[in-house]
Order: C-alpha cells, then structure tokens, then sequence
C-alpha cells in the first residue's frame, strides 16, 4: 500500500476504531524531523513541559518528532515577569535545559508584541518611558538566554491593514508610545543582546491570498525595505500559519508563491511558526473531517516549500489532546478538535502523511 492511499484507509478507520489501525500506523510512520532533515530542513512544534506530565506518550512522540521547538507560554512576558523589572525564568530555563538535553534546537518567543504583556505595564507606558520598558525587557531576557537559542521572535504581529495607517502597521503600545522606530530599536537591541540568534519578524495571516492578506504582504515587503536599507538586522520572517478548514481556495497559490519568492530576494530566511488548522467548520464525520486538514496541510506545504529560502516548519503542536483551539475555536457540536498530525493518543493521522508527502517531495536544500 502506497502511502497516499494509507492516508484513506487510515481516514476510514479513524471514524471506526483508531486502536485497530495502531500497528499498522507505526510501521509506517518516519519521524517528521527526519524526513524534514533530509531535506535540508527542520521540523518542530510548541512545547509545553506541562503535557509531558499529562502523557508520557506525548512526550516520546515529541522527541522523536522534532528537533526544533517554541515555547507554547514561557518566554512571554507575563509569563516571565510580574512586577518591574523582575524575571523568574526557572520555567523557561526547564525548557531550554530538556531541548538541549534532547538535541533540540528552541526558538525564543517573543520579545515585543502588544499582547501577553503583564498587568502593571500598561500604566506605566508613556512616550517617555516606553522605550526604556521595552529596551531594559529585551536586554534581560534576550540577554538571559545568549548563546542558548537559535531564534527570537523579536517582534510579533507588528502589521494590521484594518488600522487605517497608510504604513499598514499596527497602533500597538509601543507603536503609540515610541513611533514607528521601535521595531528598529527592538531588532538592533536583541542583536546587541544575544548576537549569534538569527532575528525573525513573527506575523500572522501573510500566507492568506484576499484582500487583508494581500495588504498585509505589501505592508511587510514596504517596511522591510526601509528597515533593510537602514542596515536593522532582520534575519527572517516567520509565517504563523494558524489556517483554517474554509481556506483551501485562498491558500498556497501563485501569489502566495510569488510573496515568498519576494522575501527571499530580501534575503530573508522564511519559517512557518505556528502551523494548525482550525476544523471548527467541518463536517462532525472523522473521516471527512480528518482528509480534509490533511487536504490542506499537503497544499499549503507543497506551494511552501518549494520555495528554498524556507528552512523550517513548527507546528503549532502535535497531538489534538493538547491543542489550545480546544479552547480557542471548539466546534458548536460538542465533538474534539482535530487540526494536528497526531491525535489524542499520538497516533498519526491523515494530517501526519499530507506533512510527511509534502516534506519528501521538496526540493532539497543546498
């Protein structure tokens, strides 16, 4: 049985009796950070320690899966620290102990974003002391874990067309309190901090081919040529891909093709950060549910990585037993969320086949 057909046989099974097709599933399934490897890629998830505690099932799959990960919670801000200038970075530092312990690359995430900040910055931002807020945060932070990690998401989610600015940047605090400059001043902070990191601007909804995702990718191309003409060290953009059932017609196209091909020219190392499907508008059959993520998955991937400057794909976790659209996005009939490879007992779904076919077909790396 090829593998293209195990993709329908397993769908089918799935909607009977996922134990039966247990055996069967491991014989053959190959580790996607393998199958990425040889492709002179990486391939990785969110990680929470939390869930190995959960399922120690969970946590094998995790290792033998990736071999570059993102901290789900850990390196947010209000995670880190809840009063002025004080860090507790014993979780975080956990993290980063287990990835290194298990040969595991870890993408810092995230420096500056206009969420997940702690509850006494907001009053404390002014135009004259937003700066030193956001500078003193990245010094201890990025300065905490120099030499350890292999990215930072430095600035996140930094573009919003629905904001009416002509610059299409979004009227985030640190926009409004420091200017346009501030990601500039971020970029060059977090280069001074931890200088053998490679920088990436984290962003959501530019793989979407309509009208906000267009604007959204005209914005980023805009901005990075006055960023990169100014010498801010920009290293990659990452795409966070968080996709949803209803997408198929506006995902992985030419224009979709074109944008990456856009940013590479730029130099730009291009990552998927955060990749999921929502299912919330599916059919409640497993089976028809289940082949069509994978449907997308394998679109979306194939057009992705084609692109050579792509050099990695993170999902946004492994197994539907831990997936936050559980909470995010459930579905109005009640039946669990399905939008990852895996699924509540770490089997591989058809989700698993459409990432690993996508991943054996790209082209490879130099």
């Amino acid at each position: 049985m090829n593998r293209r057909d195990f993709v329908t046989a397993l769908g089918a099974a799935a909607a009977a009796n996922w134990s039966s097709s247990t055996a069967i599933a491991h014989a053959a399934m190959s580790p996607l950070k393998q199958l990425a490897d040889h492709k002179g890629l990486m391939f990785g998830s969110s990680l929470a320690l939390k869930y190995f505690t959960q399922s120690p099932a969970y946590k094998q799959l995790f290792i033998s899966q990736c071999d570059i990960a993102t901290p789900e919670l850990q390196m947010k801000w209000n995670s880190l620290s809840h009063q002025p200038g004080v860090y507790d970075f014993a979780s975080a530092d956990q993290l980063v102990t287990f990835c290194e312990t298990n040969h595991i690359k870890v993408r810092g995430h995230t420096l500056v974003w206009h969420d997940s900040l702690p509850a006494w910055i907001p009053g404390r931002l002014s135009s004259t002391t937003a700066e030193t807020i956001m500078l003193d945060h990245i010094h201890a932070v990025a300065g905490h874990f120099a030499g350890k990690l292999y990215s930072w998401d430095v600035v996140n989610e930094a573009l919003d067309p629905g904001s009416q600015r002509q610059d299409g940047l979004r009227t985030s605090p640190w926009l409004q309190n420091i200017g346009v400059d501030y990601i500039e001043k971020a970029f060059r902070a977090t280069a001074a901090a931890d200088p053998h990191a490679l920088l990436i601007w984290n962003e959501n909804y530019l793989e979407v081919s309509n009208g906000f995702g267009a604007a959204k990718r005209r914005a980023m191309l805009a901005q990075l040529d006055i960023l990169l003409e100014q010498g801010v060290p920009i290293h990659g953009i990452g795409l966070e891909s968080h996709l949803r059932g209803n997408q198929a017609n506006v995902l992985g196209d030419a224009s979709y093709e074109a944008f990456l091909a856009e940013l590479a020219k730029r130099g730009m190392k291009i990552f998927i950060t955060e990749l999921d499907i929502q299912d919330v508008t599916l059919p409640a059959d497993v089976s028809e549910r289940d082949q069509t993520v994978a449907d997308i998955y394998k679109k979306f991937l194939t057009a992705t990585l084609r692109q050579s400057a792509v050099k990695g794909v993170i999902a946004w976790g492994l197994s539907d037993a831990f997936t936050w659209l559980s909470g995010y996005a459930p579905r109005k009939d009640g039946l669990p969320a399905r939008p990852l490879a895996f699924d509540a007992n770490c089997q591989p779904k058809p989700a698993y086949y459409a990432i690993a076919d996508a991943l054996e077909t790209a082209p490879r790396r130099a």
